[in-house]
């Protein structure tokens, strides 16, 4: 089976699960990825899908009279013909929504792989509604990563029965528990600084903890955001300079190094202005597989991957009282710490484990694609 997956960038650092879900389908399958752009413009090796000078007309058209696709779509479906594929993943829907056209034109199967913004931004669902419809009766399949997504999308009129949940998986032999770690538990938190994953929350919680145990360290991995620098402002004004360390965005081995090394995870995620919300957090899963306690939020997907009260605690969104109220309660139980992270690595066990996730997805895409041929 010939398998094109096409993504809006090529190798973001956040987007670690698209990379494995690549890498995954491609133990299965022949995989053509292509990317950059919601209407991808390059293969997996930089070069243009299009003739440079239909690329250089498709650019100056856009600046003058608007969107317009028809040189892009041109080198896309050349691609796909020269590949003999047999179906496309798009991962996003605003991508898929583009690949409509080109797949209804060739005939060839398109599942759309909704991630978390393109199901809940007021923003895009205002400007996709009408196209989102169409992509809804066109596509084979639907995939999301979260129930609370799978019903947001059935609100927007997708077909339930098209609609499959899976969420991302996490590989246990990369991310697993230490043998051993220092006593004084260790907070960490992993992700962009964002609205939608509210850090400077998470940091109002850590110094309601930090007061009351001032040997309490907070670790945060991440960048980007206007966030960033307003959260390393808000440590020097709370004169907790020495108690939060920032890191930056790090590689994958260095994000595993730091989880091995933490006792509890934080993630105060909450649906902003915007309506922006997360599908499944990957770093929570991580964070799991790695046998930390989880502190977060009751919000998207979060509520699925960890169990409240048996692998981590759940609090409504903006509630900093009753997260610091939970960050107190493990820092000062280090048993609880180990019984939640035992729990919370058989969950990821049993539902998020890598390998089975992407056997899922295959199956999907090994099932519509023998009907097309059948």
């Amino acid at each position: 089976m010939n398998i094109c997956i096409t993504r809006s960038r090529k190798d973001p650092y956040s987007e670690t699960f698209i990379r494995n879900q690549i890498k995954g389908l491609s133990d299965r399958a022949n995989i053509f990825s292509i990317h950059t752009g919601r209407l991808p413009e390059r293969n997996e090796q930089g070069q243009l899908l299009s003739p440079s000078l239909f690329w250089y007309l498709h650019k100056t058209l856009k600046l003058f009279i608007g969107r317009n696709n028809y040189f892009s779509n041109y080198g896309i479906k050349k691609f796909l013909l020269r590949h003999h594929i047999d179906i496309v993943l798009s991962n996003y829907g605003l991508s898929a929504s583009h690949m409509l056209p080109i797949c209804r034109s060739l005939n060839i199967p398109l599942v759309a792989h909704f991630h978390g913004y393109d199901a809940s931004r007021h923003k895009t669902l205002k400007k996709y509604a009408g196209i989102y419809q169409r992509l809804f009766n066109y596509a084979s399949a639907i995939i999301c990563v979260s129930v609370e997504m799978q019903k947001r999308l059935i609100t927007l009129g997708a077909n339930e029965e098209k609609i499959f949940n899976i969420p991302y998986g996490v590989d246990l032999k990369k991310f697993k528990p230490a043998t051993s770690k220092n006593s004084t538990p260790l907070f960490l938190s992993v992700g962009r600084f964002t609205d939608k994953k509210a850090p400077q929350l998470t940091l109002s919680a850590f110094e309601k903890v930090w007061k009351k145990r001032s040997n309490a360290r907070l670790i945060m991995i991440g960048s980007g955001g206007k966030l960033y620098q307003e959260c390393k402002d808000l440590t020097t004004q709370l004169n907790m300079a020495e108690a939060v360390s920032f890191t930056g965005a790090l590689p994958p081995d260095k994000v595993i190094s730091y989880m091995q090394q933490a006792h509890i995870f934080l993630q105060h995620s909450l649906t902003p202005f915007s309506g922006d919300m997360e599908g499944t957090p990957n770093s929570i899963l991580e964070a799991s597989a790695c046998g930390l306690a989880v502190v977060s939020t009751l919000h998207g997907g979060i509520k699925e991957a960890v169990i409240h009260d048996e692998t981590g605690f759940l609090v409504e969104e903006k509630d900093v009282e009753g997260m610091a109220g939970y960050m107190l309660e493990l820092f000062d139980q280090p048993e609880l710490i180990k019984k939640m992270g035992e729990a919370g690595r058989m969950h990821i066990e049993e539902n998020y484990d890598l390998d089975k996730q992407t056997d899922k997805l295959f199956k999907i895409l090994q099932s519509i694609s023998s009907l097309k041929n059948n």
